[in-house]
C-alpha cells in the first residue's frame, strides 16, 4: 500500500472516529432517558451566542421556552448539563441539598489568574471559610455606616445631570450611571475618591470598561471557563487581562502601606479587609479601627486582599450600572409609575426631616418595588449554574445527576414565564407589595442567588442603585430618548452582564 493510501486510510479512521465520539457524546441524555434539546456540533445548543447572534441569556432563555419539561438536557459544546426549569427543583438545588451543588462550575487557575482567587470562584472548605470571614462586612449595620460615602458620590452625578437637563438634551443614563457606579465602588473598595463622570479618561473607568467591555475576547472569557472548561485550563484563560490584575495588587498595596504608615482608618470595605488580614476576621460592631495581630504572618496575603478587592470592584460596577439603567428606562417608560415613585420618595424625606439617610431611603417602599420588579425583567446575569458535586436525585423521580454534571438556571425566562408572573413582560411593581408577594412566595429570587451561595454583595448594589435613582427623581422627570419610544430594547450579543447594544 502507498504512503498516499495510508495517509487516506488514516485521515478516514480519524474523521469517522471522531464523528462516532460527537454522536456518542451527543447521545448521554438519549442513554440517560432524559428529555433533551437536539445539539448541533461544535457548540452543542449555544451555536447562536457563540455565533454573535444573540446573547448567552437570551439563548437559555430560549431553551427554557423551548419546552414545558421541569428538566431538559442540553450540551455546551460536547459536554452534557441539565437545564432546571422547576422552581420547586430550583430551590432544592440551590438550599436544601446545596451539599451537593457546592460548585459554580467555573474553571480557574488562580497561579495563571490571581485575581480569581476570590468567594465568586472558590469551591469547597476555602469557599466556607472566606464566606464565614467577609460576610460581616455586608451587614446593615456595615452598609448604614457607609451610607455617606455612597451619597457623596451623586454629587458630580447631579452637575452632570444639570448640564443636559439646562439644554433640554438627551442623556445617556447608561454612561452616566456605569461612571457613578465606579465612583462608589473605588471609593468604598478602595477609600480612594474618584469622579471619572468629570475626569472621563479616570484610570479605574479604563480598567472596569475593559473586564466586561462587549468584545468577542470577554465573551471567549467568560463563556469558555463554564462551557469547555478543559480548554480553559489548557490555555490558561483569564477572568480579566493581566495588566488589569496588577493594577489592583499595586492600588491595594499603595492604600495599604498608607493607611499603615499613617494610622489612617475609613469606614469603607477596603478597612474590613485590613481587619481580616491582621486579625483573622472582620469586627461585627461598629469598631473600624485596625490592630495589628502582633505576628509578622497574615491571615490573607495581599495577593488575596487584591483579589476580594477586585470582585468587589468588578461585581459592583457593570451589574449596578446595567440595574440602574433598566430602572431608570422602566421608569420613563411608565410616567405615572414614576410620579408614584417620587411621591414615596418624598413622604419617606418629609418623615426625616427632609434628609437623605439610610434610614429614610429603607422608609421608601415603593421604590424598592420598583427596584425588585425591573431586577426581575432585567436581572443583569440571565443566566447561571453549578455543578454537580454529589450524585442527586431529583426530588419526585427515579432520575440521578451523576457527580460533574452540569446545572443551568434560565433566570431571565424563569422570571418572565407566564406560568409564575400575570403579564410577565409588563412592569408591575405592585407585584412586590405586601400583598402581591403572596401570589409567588415559593419562586426562586435567582436574580442575586439562593441559598448559601447567594450574593454576598446584594445589599450594597441595591443601595446604591436606590441612592442613585433616588436622588435624580428628586430633580428631575425622566422620559424616554425619541429612539427609545417605539420598539424594544435589543441587546447587546457580548454582554456578560444585560446590556443594551445601542444608547439608552
Amino acid at each position: 500500500m502507498s504512503a498516499a493510501l495510508v495517509l487516506v486510510a488514516v485521515a478516514a479512521t480519524l474523521i469517522v472516529s471522531a464523528y462516532l465520539y460527537v454522536q456518542w457524546a451527543y447521545s448521554y441524555w438519549k442513554r440517560r432517558g432524559i428529555p433533551y434539546i437536539q445539539p448541533v456540533f461544535p457548540f452543542g445548543n449555544f451555536s447562536l451566542s457563540f455565533s454573535k447572534k444573540m446573547s448567552l441569556t437570551q439563548e437559555t432563555t430560549k431553551l427554557y421556552n423551548e419546552t414545558s419539561e421541569p428538566f431538559i438536557g442540553i450540551f455546551t459544546t460536547l459536554q452534557p448539563a441539565l437545564l432546571i426549569r422547576d422552581p420547586k427543583i430550583i430551590k432544592d438545588v440551590h438550599i436544601k441539598n446545596f451539599q451537593s451543588f457546592n460548585h459554580r462550575g467555573f474553571q480557574v487557575n488562580v497561579d495563571v489568574d490571581p485575581m480569581a482567587d476570590n468567594i465568586l470562584f472558590q469551591q469547597g472548605e476555602k469557599w466556607r471559610n472566606v464566606r464565614t470571614q467577609l460576610s460581616p462586612a455586608f451587614s446593615s449595620g456595615k452598609m448604614k455606616a457607609m451610607f455617606d460615602v455612597i451619597a457623596n458620590c451623586t454629587v458630580s452625578m447631579h452637575k452632570y445631570v444639570d448640564s443636559f437637563a439646562d439644554t433640554q438634551q438627551s442623556v445617556e443614563v447608561r454612561d452616566v450611571f456605569a461612571r457613578y457606579a465606579t465612583n462608589v465602588i473605588v471609593s468604598v473598595a478602595f477609600g480612594i475618591d474618584i469622579d471619572c463622570i468629570k475626569n472621563r479618561d479616570d484610570e479605574f473607568r479604563e480598567k472596569g470598561t475593559r473586564i466586561f467591555l462587549p468584545t468577542l475576547t470577554n465573551m471567549i472569557r467568560n463563556t469558555i471557563p463554564v462551557m469547555a472548561p478543559r480548554l480553559a485550563k489548557l490555555f490558561g484563560v483569564r477572568f480579566a487581562d493581566k495588566d488589569v490584575g496588577e493594577f489592583m495588587i499595586a492600588t491595594v498595596r499603595k492604600n495599604l502601606e498608607y493607611r499603615e504608615s499613617s494610622s489612617v482608618s475609613r469606614k469603607d470595605f477596603f478597612q474590613m479587609l485590613m481587619q481580616l488580614r491582621n486579625t483573622g476576621r472582620i469586627d461585627e460592631s461598629d469598631q473600624w479601627t485596625t490592630s495589628e495581630s502582633g505576628s509578622n504572618k497574615k491571615a490573607i496575603s495581599l495577593e488575596e486582599m487584591s483579589a476580594h478587592a477586585f470582585l468587589f470592584f468588578a461585581g459592583g460596577y457593570e451589574s449596578s450600572s446595567s440595574t440602574m439603567s433598566f430602572l431608570m428606562y422602566e421608569l420613563a417608560k411608565n410616567p405615572k409609575i414614576q410620579e408614584e415613585a417620587y411621591e414615596d420618595i418624598m413622604k419617606a424625606l418629609k418623615k426625616h426631616d427632609g434628609k437623605l439617610t439610610y434610614d429614610s431611603v429603607a422608609d421608601m417602599k415603593f421604590v424598592e418595588q420598583c427596584l425588585n420588579e425591573s431586577l426581575r425583567l432585567h436581572p443583569p446575569f440571565g443566566v447561571s449554574g453549578r455543578k454537580c458535586t454529589a450524585k442527586y436525585n431529583i426530588p419526585d423521580t427515579d432520575i440521578t445527576i451523576e457527580e460533574g454534571t452540569l446545572l443551568f438556571f434560565a433566570t431571565e425566562g424563569l422570571q418572565t414565564d407566564p406560568k409564575y408572573y400575570k403579564e410577565p413582560y409588563k412592569f408591575k411593581p405592585e407585584r412586590y407589595s405586601e400583598d402581591g408577594k403572596s401570589s409567588f412566595l415559593e419562586m426562586p429570587n435567582l436574580t442575586f442567588g439562593e441559598g448559601p451561595r447567594n450574593c454576598l454583595g446584594m445589599r450594597l448594589g441595591k443601595l446604591q442603585s436606590k441612592v442613585a435613582i433616588i436622588s435624580l427623581l428628586q430633580k428631575y422627570r425622566f422620559e424616554l430618548a425619541d429612539e427609545h419610544k417605539n420598539g424594544e430594547l435589543k441587546l447587546h450579543p457580548f454582554a456578560a452582564v444585560k446590556l443594551p447594544s445601542r444608547h439608552l
